[in-house]
């Protein structure tokens, strides 16, 4: 109801405003008209008390009358909102199992009522009907082979829209004998497909779609359709069931390619000899639909169900950058779900939530359900809470339907009412396709171990492409011998794509993005990123002045923009949130669009960042950085939900597809990002590996150990380094603002496109010594990934030499300078992977008399980058390392603060050995 409406009357306005509809519905507005009838469907249907006492016998009222005019809407409205539990949309329903909503006599109406002519004025647009006329044109309408979940949406406008789009389905949708035979023929091609791979691959997994056929006549028809509506980029994630299918039947990918995949000799082209499935494996294609190019991109995916649904929206939200469709008509996100994966994987939630959020939307998705109505082995009864797997998706408001899969008209009728509602409304849109899984889990699986009841039923059903057959005989549009035609040449074209692939080796088709992987080694000597004094004074300036009539914060303009103008005025000192705007800015003028987002990282999870400025007075927003924009150059940096892996599963896909630009997700605490923990080990550490896809995004994890506890201590460095080979990604734990900027800009310059983890520091933010000069930043300078010991102590007096990485460094100075220790030389690394050996031998080489080395880290033995490092220095300096710092522990701090101060004390004094302790 629309509040504003609502306010304007008093309660008597109301109830004579009640009475006026009563009598006319078509007298009120609209939006009156349709909260009466649900008002009425809430209080009505029950005999009213005083008529109860005076006569025991059924209430009755003529549906001519003012009162029966009403129950006729209850009866309407009980259709909208309930005639989907009532829809035969199941095909292994039995047909006797259908219902109604309501009958007539539960309103009060007799057998005598059925025929009365009656003017419904909302209903049909004010046509007369009988009421057995409206039953039945409610029940062809809502409890056919379509069920519509609408009526939780709140906005009148799209609600109206779903009822009108709805409604004209009662009068019959034609398509046509020629939509109908193409119907069928992607039918058999989607059943003939898996009948092929199952006869030439014996036992081979190939987790097909037989029982789910139904999903490739819906893709076709959206994919005809897109050209029409303006879309021309398709984005699409699905999970491993049927993908091959759609690869074959929608991509069109080469089907000797994919019979070649299936072969004991197939090796991948890859330098490093990775690969992955052929079920997992994405491809990008282009189809012309008449005349017209429709780009279609299937990502790669992990075996992890729904973890591909954020990287698709954010390659999608990319490509509408990257082609300045701000209206995000031209580019459409398609995801393909599994039904127990959409109800139970968390992420789908996650992902639902950031649909209509400014820095993530994308204009709306269409979700197509395959609802094989069984999870591996689990029954929904056993897999869900909910009447239905979509019913998460109430959450967005969004439209959902359930469709008979064995039902080709109606899927494509559902595909048409998807794009166009998502084109009109830019939101997302369910599509629960029900159907079966003629097979087990995979083609090795045996489902009537565990289902025996629903496999005895499924083996007894014809396939959809048989039904559907049958059925176009009965029309007259198809004879038996045009039918065995149509599978005859489906099934010589593939055979004849098998010899093919059997007498000359199909040439590998590389997965989608193949041709731009890269596979070269990470440089171990940094290019020069130092900037120009000009271009420091410029972006100086851009940052530290505002608007005429703005008023920051108090506090920010004495304690944070006039040290900013001081500090840029003076050329220095910058500490690290100076640092990181003045390596975006530099970008930006590169012509680098910068895209951050997490939780709270506008203004900084400690209050150091401060990207986007409040008006002290009104609320408004000011964004420097904002002045660079240019073109599709921009500067983005949005707060995001709180979530992990559904953002950085965003922006993972936003970096894949944004190649050129400087992306980055950011943890509250780095240890949050163990929420995300998938995309980390399946996208950003191996999709190079496993998809040959190339990737530049950048994690900033804050770490460090100054006391906060177990939780808001450590960014499980361990973790990303056990994930570290092939040069697949980059390490680092920098501990200046100096080498914080050039780490961002080397992300940019350097001719690899690899993944970058950024340990970033808490308390060093503000720590005076840990800051950096103006010259720090100019040409020729570069990111050290070794870091020599500042002090230059004399070589003939160094017999130790203590390796650190990140905060832990300044604690060893000071500790150093305090007792005036001039016998030990401190080497910071870094880079930690890949780690630069010839950098590091080269700094020690001065030091000669060295016999005591040493490792110092925070972290536990059995956490940090011990266990990374250990033997690899070992080796570089042929000798063992001694260690210094934390025992083995189950968590990764103490949490009392007078155990982590003698904790920090005694790493810090093991470091320099019995004689520093005494």
């Amino acid at each position: 109801m629309n509040a504003s409406i609502f306010s304007r009357l008093t309660p008597e306005e109301i109830t004579a405003l009640h009475e006026t509809w009563k009598n006319d519905p078509l007298s009120v507005d609209p939006l009156w008209a349709a909260y009466f009838e649900g008002y009425e469907l809430g209080s009505g249907g029950a005999p009213r008390e005083e008529e109860n006492a005076a006569d025991a016998s059924p209430y009755t009222v003529p549906p001519e009358s003012a009162e029966g005019r009403g129950r006729v809407n209850q009866l309407i409205r009980a259709y909208r909102v309930m005639g989907h539990k009532c829809a035969r949309f199941n095909p292994l329903d039995s047909p006797e199992e259908a219902t109604v909503p309501v009958r007539p006599e539960e309103l009060g109406f007799r057998p005598e009522d059925m025929d009365q002519p009656i003017n419904i004025g909302t209903f049909q647009k004010g046509r007369i009907f009988t009421l057995r006329e409206i039953i039945a044109h409610l029940r062809n309408t809502y409890c056919g082979a379509i069920g519509f979940e609408y009526q939780h949406i709140d906005n009148l406008e799209i609600r109206s829209w779903i009822e009108e789009k709805i409604d004209r389905r009662a009068d019959g949708v034609d398509y046509g004998p020629e939509t109908r035979r193409d119907a069928f023929i992607h039918l058999c091609k989607a059943e003939l497909f898996e009948e092929f791979l199952g006869k030439r691959f014996i036992g081979e997994k190939r987790f097909s779609l037989e029982g789910g056929e139904g999903a490739i006549v819906l893709l076709d028809a959206l994919v005809k359709r897109c050209p029409a509506a303006a879309i021309s980029h398709v984005e699409m994630g699905m999970a491993h069931r049927g993908r091959l299918n759609v690869l074959a039947n929608i991509l069109h990918k080469p089907l000797k390619t994919i019979f070649y995949e299936f072969t004991p000799d197939y090796l991948p082209e890859s330098p490093i000899g990775r690969s992955d499935v052929k079920y997992h494996l994405g491809y990008a294609a282009t189809r012309h639909v008449d005349g017209v190019p429709l780009h279609i991109n299937l990502s790669s995916n992990p075996s992890h169900l729904e973890a591909i649904y954020p990287v698709v929206e954010g390659r999608a939200r990319a490509r509408q950058h990257s082609l300045e469709d701000m209206e995000r008509k031209h580019v459409l996100p398609l995801i393909l779900h599994g039904d127990a994966a959409f109800a139970g994987q968390g992420l789908v939630a996650e992902v639902l939530n950031l649909s209509q959020l400014k820095g993530y939307r994308t204009g709306g998705s269409i979700h197509l359900i395959i609802n094989n109505q069984i999870g591996f082995t689990t029954s929904p009864d056993e897999a869900r809470s909910s009447h239905y797997a979509t019913d998460v998706a109430q959450m967005l408001e969004a439209p959902i339907l359930h469709i008979n899969g064995e039902s080709p008209e109606d899927l494509i009728w559902a595909a048409e009412f998807a794009l166009q509602f998502r084109q009109k409304f830019g939101r997302d849109i369910i599509l629960d396709m029900y159907c079966y899984r003629r097979l087990g889990h995979n083609e090795t699986d045996q489902a009537a171990f565990t289902a025996p009841m629903q496999t005895k039923k499924i083996e007894a059903r014809p396939t959809a492409a048989a039904l559907y057959g049958t059925l176009l005989r009965e029309r007259g549009e198809l004879t038996e011998q045009e039918e065995h035609g149509i599978r005859e040449r489906i099934w010589n074209g593939m055979q004849q794509a098998y010899d093919q692939m059997k007498e000359h080796p199909a040439d590998y088709i590389l997965p989608v993005s193949a041709q731009d992987a890269d596979e070269s080694p990470i440089p171990r000597l940094s290019v020069r990123t130092g900037i120009s004094p000009d271009l420091f004074r410029r972006i100086g300036d851009i940052l530290t002045e505002l608007p005429e009539n703005f008023t920051p914060h108090p506090t920010l303009e004495k304690r944070f923009l006039s040290r900013r103008r001081e500090a840029f005025r003076e050329g220095g000192p910058l500490d690290w949130a100076m640092a990181e705007s003045l390596a975006w800015g530099s970008l930006l003028t590169e012509n680098h669009t910068v895209r951050l987002s997490g939780q709270d990282c506008q203004r900084g999870t400690f209050s150091q960042r401060h990207a986007v400025l409040h008006d002290f007075n009104n609320g408004s927003v000011y964004t420097p950085l904002e002045k660079l924009n240019h073109g599709t150059t921009a500067f983005r940096i949005y707060n995001s939900s709180l979530s992990e892996a559904s953002v950085l599963g965003f922006e993972y896909g936003y970096a894949l597809e944004s190649q050129d630009a400087l992306v980055m997700w950011e943890a509250q605490f780095g240890d949050f990002a163990n929420g995300a923990q998938v995309i980390v080990d399946q996208f950003i550490a191996a999709a190079e590996a496993k998809w040959h896809q190339k990737c530049r995004i950048v994690l900033l994890l804050p770490h460090g150990y100054e006391g906060a506890g177990s939780e808001h201590s450590s960014a499980r460095m361990e973790r990303y380094l056990q994930l570290c080979a092939d040069d697949n990604m980059q390490v680092i734990n920098p501990t200046t603002p100096a080498q914080y900027f050039h780490a961002l800009r080397r992300q940019i310059h350097q001719n690899v496109h690899k993944p970058l983890i950024v340990f970033t520091p808490k308390s060093l933010l503000s720590r005076p010594e840990a800051a950096s000069a103006r010259r720090d930043f100019l040409a020729p300078s570069r990111f050290h990934e070794v870091l020599a010991d500042p002090e230059s102590p004399a070589p003939d007096k160094i017999t130790r030499a203590v390796f650190c990485t990140g905060k832990v460094y300044y604690d060893l100075d000071a500790y150093r300078r305090e007792r005036g220790i001039a016998d030990t030389v401190i080497i910071r690394v870094e880079q930690i992977y890949p780690l630069a050996q010839e950098q590091l031998t080269y700094l020690l080489a001065p030091y000669q008399k060295v016999r005591d080395f040493v490792w110092c880290q925070e972290e536990p033995s059995n956490m940090g980058a011990w266990g990374h490092l250990r033997n690899r220095l070992g080796r570089l300096f042929a000798t063992s390392f001694r260690y210094a710092g934390r025992p083995p522990m189950a968590c990764p701090a103490e949490g009392a603060k007078a155990l982590h101060a003698a904790a920090q004390k005694r790493l810090i004094s093991t470091a320099f050995g019995p004689r520093a302790q005494s």
